[in-house]
């Protein structure tokens, strides 16, 4: 089943990826998500399908970074 990406949660990616200086084959690689999945999750503005496998991953991701 799948859930939706917040607006939040997009933002907050967007935010940090841009104050690390990393790139989207970077984040694919320290998430374990695929590229082509962050790329249509980071060019929405939220709300885009996604495993909640994927959200957790994210959270992992910047949850780490705090």
């Amino acid at each position: 089943k799948q859930t939706k990406a917040s607006r939040e949660l997009v933002l907050a990616l967007r935010r940090k990826r841009g104050e690390e200086n990393v790139n989207i084959t970077g984040l694919a690689k320290q998430t374990g998500i695929s590229s082509r999945t962050l790329r249509e999750l980071l060019h929405s503005e939220g709300g885009r399908p996604v495993r909640p496998s994927t959200v957790a991953k994210l959270n992992k991701w910047l949850y780490e970074r705090v």
